[in-house]
């Protein structure tokens, strides 16, 4: 990597062997850790000879955040937006039988918000081949009738056919264990063409087992494409069985109602890994939240790591997920092609995950209504009717407010960091038919002895108590994060984090795990455990479902876990990762 226009220049220059995390971010190096502006990346491979006549695609998960991309010294083509994964045909581009360079120029000039614009490659970059037919992706959604306690799953596939003839293909599906395909469907595919269809089936009673944060349960859906009775392509992808409901003052969750809690976290490891999210770092962050009590969240203002949604859905974190528009954004524009293209790139990739609940267009954004109202339309239209859509706001409490489009939404996600019990009183009164996540909410939170500031306590019980319309909130934020943005202390990082940047816990980690227990009383006097939860009109409140008795005794309600699905089957294409 280097600034400048020339990839001679590039530090990275023919490498061999996979890169380490590390090596992705320029700005994760002491030698680049500031650089902004133009970079160049470049790898030498040469392909298997197996992949020879085969459809070849080569796939970016993530480059921030312009990308200009050549092979053998050929433009393939360029990706805006630093979080979505993007792909370029390379069928005719790719040579056998000797080297091929791939090179990359990227350009963080661009940044948004307070977090660090880490530049670069920061996710995986893979050289995929199949066949002419395959199966483009497999959108699973569920529909529970709590009553009756049996599931529909809709299946909706997208075949891709790069042949020069029409073709007729056989589409099974199964769940592990099945001995006769759960779906089996014909579809016909005109050359070189994609096609749509969607399909359902119906799990009986005895096979519905719930997804709740509490007992995340997981589904796999095995699909195998067939032509001529030959297989072509197969997909795998986990999906999981759960209804959300919204009320102007209840959040249900299969049913029940719940107050629920949670932690945004920025994509930072201390220079380290940047914003590349190492899987041992994404396991720790996650089970420190949990254990913290975090069950819901408007995680941060970008598509996520892969890897993150698995762990949330594994977990049981319910998610709101975000693309990056911000403030004053220069994308604020109606019908922009580009904000829908990263919500087409986030919604098609993420679609199968249970923990993800809804969508939002942006945060925090100035003479936003045109644009986020044609947003919100785009994804119920287009994308995703199925689950929640909405917008954050930090003007909807203040004057300016008053005339946002906060009916529009499903849910109203609101951020402020002063006076919160008074500011969500507002919005309450000003749309009484909405129901309230606080997706953002902080108080100088943090003492330099890594305590919560005085009054923090006293106003969250403020805010948490007899509020109706209040269904959650999520703490600004998980952890300390490099920033160079107004009001950053000289070294360089917002220390709003409940941890350091370094994952070690502060005090204020503690006082806030106490704070999301659902638990108000818990305590043991002459052998005897006492238990008493929040009340239903308290943040948090939600049925508590298990629990580890001090004395050495399990309790665990009527709910009973059921083992997890076995792992996915390999797919029967080639990757290779670069």
């Amino acid at each position: 990597m280097a600034s400048g226009v020339s990839p001679k220049s590039s530090t990275l220059a023919k490498t061999t062997g996979p890169r380490s995390p590390s090596q992705c971010n320029w700005d994760s190096t002491e030698e680049h850790k500031d650089h902004r502006g133009i970079g160049w990346y470049q790898r030498e491979f040469t392909p298997d000879s197996s992949l020879q006549n085969k459809p070849l695609r080569l796939r970016f998960e993530a480059v921030y955040h312009e990308a200009e991309v050549f092979l053998n010294g050929e433009r393939l083509g360029s990706h805006i937006g630093g979080y979505t994964p993007f792909e370029f045909d390379v069928t005719e581009k790719v040579i056998f039988n000797q080297p091929n360079i791939l090179t990359v120029r990227a350009d963080n000039t661009y940044q948004r918000g307070a977090w660090w614009p880490w530049g670069g490659i920061s996710r995986s970059v893979n050289l995929i081949a199949n066949n002419p037919l395959r199966l483009v992706w497999q959108h699973i959604r569920t529909e529970p009738d709590l009553e009756a306690g049996t599931t529909e799953v809709f299946v909706k596939y997208r075949i891709e056919n790069k042949t020069d003839a029409e073709t007729i293909n056989l589409l099974y599906s199964t769940l592990p264990g099945d001995s006769d395909p759960r779906l089996k469907t014909w579809i016909k595919v005109a050359p070189n063409s994609t096609k749509d269809r969607e399909v359902s089936f119906t799990l009986s009673k005895d096979e519905v087992r719930l997804w709740h944060f509490d007992f995340p349960e997981l589904y796999t859906l095995n699909t195998e494409l067939l032509f001529e009775g030959k297989l072509q392509h197969a997909i795998s992808d986990r999906f999981g069985i759960r209804k959300i409901e919204v009320t102007p003052t209840s959040f249900l969750l299969n049913g029940e109602s719940v107050r629920l809690v949670g932690f945004n976290r920025v994509s930072d490891d201390h220079g380290h890994a940047g914003n590349t999210e190492p899987i041992e770092l994404l396991r720790k962050d996650i089970d420190l939240m949990k254990q913290a009590g975090c069950n819901m969240t408007r995680i941060m203002h970008y598509p996520q790591h892969p890897d993150l949604l698995r762990l949330c859905d594994e977990k049981g974190i319910l998610l709101i997920c975000e693309i990056p528009v911000w403030q004053h954004d220069p994308q604020i524009i109606r019908d922009n092609p580009l904000t829908k293209q990263w919500l087409t790139e986030m919604i098609h990739r993420d679609y199968n995950h249970p923990s993800i609940i809804g969508w939002s267009v942006g945060n925090e954004m100035y003479d936003f209504y045109p644009y986020a109202i044609s947003m919100m339309s785009f994804i119920r239209k287009e994308l995703d009717p199925h689950r929640l859509v909405s917008y954050v706001s930090h003007l909807a409490f203040q004057k300016q407010g008053a005339d946002e489009p906060i009916n529009e939404t499903d849910i109203a996600l609101i951020n402020f960091y002063n006076n919160w019990a008074g500011f969500t009183d507002i919005v309450s009164e000003r749309w009484p038919d909405k129901a309230i996540f606080v997706s953002e909410f902080g108080h100088k939170q943090e003492k330099p002895n890594g305590h919560f500031m005085d009054g923090f306590e006293e106003m969250w019980h403020e805010l948490t108590t007899d509020r109706p319309r209040l269904v959650g909130v999520s703490l600004w934020t998980f952890n300390d994060y490099r920033s160079d943005y107004k009001g950053t202390p000289e070294h360089g990082y917002r220390t709003r984090g409940v941890v350091d940047e370094k994952r070690n816990l502060k005090p204020c980690y503690y006082t806030i795990r106490k704070l999301y227990s659902p638990l108000q009383v818990l305590k043991v006097d002459n052998g005897t455990l006492t238990v008493q939860t929040r009340q239903p009109t308290q943040t948090p409140s939600y049925p508590v479902a298990r629990l580890q008795n001090p004395l050495g005794k399990r309790r665990t309600s009527r709910r009973t876990q059921t083992p997890h699905p076995p792992p996915r089957r390999p797919r029967p294409h080639s990757t290779t990762p670069f």
